[in-house]
């Protein structure tokens, strides 16, 4: 095994042990009452090893959403009109299969024992996300005559991202047995129709009956 395979697995081990002693002590304590040093003490490395992957605790927590988040975007397919609509629900279901993989993270973060911080990051990302591929996801829908026009334009992309952040908390409440093609059906159904429609875009929810 060469040298740099050997680092990278180190790496991605410390990684994995960090977010472990987060998810556990959020649990436990409550995001804004632990530390760095609780974090690397629970993980088994010292405070120096932690500095060297993250700034600080929010930038650990930050990070395992938004990279994983960034290559959902690389894969996500165009939205247009004749789409099959199993392809349309599989953007959602990717992003929901990601909640689903990290789970006890997004449990714990969203959870009463979470913080206000990561949810509002995490919506942040969201909007992010959805400005900066509409365009892909839409063509060539052609624009309709808003609904309201004094409704701002950037209102829609910020309920999106709300009932994003209420879906995933209700489905991970409880451990509801749902899957993420299901879930990601259903928020696609209420809320990304809705979306599109108060854009001012024409759009029939198609084979999402």
């Amino acid at each position: 095994m060469s040298h740099e395979v050997q680092t990278d697995l180190r790496i991605r081990r410390t990684h994995k042990f960090l977010q472990e002693a987060m998810i556990e002590l959020i649990t436990e304590k409550g995001f804004d009452a632990i530390t760095v040093g609780d974090i690397a003490e629970r993980g088994m490395i010292n405070r120096a090893t932690f500095y060297r992957h993250y700034q600080d605790k929010y930038d650990l927590v930050a990070r395992v959403f938004e990279e994983a988040a960034n290559h959902l975007v690389e894969d996500m397919k165009p939205l247009y009109k004749g789409m099959d609509p199993d392809e349309k629900i599989e953007i959602w279901n990717q992003l929901f299969g990601h909640i689903a993989e990290h789970a006890r993270l997004y449990r714990a973060m969203l959870g009463k024992n979470g913080s206000p911080w990561f949810a509002a990051r995490m919506r942040e990302h969201i909007i992010k996300l959805v400005l900066e591929n509409e365009n892909r996801w839409r063509q060539p829908m052609e624009p309709g005559q808003p609904i309201d026009p004094a409704m701002p334009p950037e209102l829609p992309v910020i309920q999106l991202s709300h009932v994003l952040i209420g879906t995933v908390v209700w489905w991970l409440e409880d451990e509801k047995r749902y899957t993420p093609k299901q879930m990601a059906a259903w928020f696609c159904r209420f809320a990304f129709y809705g979306y599109l429609s108060a854009r001012g875009y024409e759009a029939t929810p198609s084979g999402m009956e």
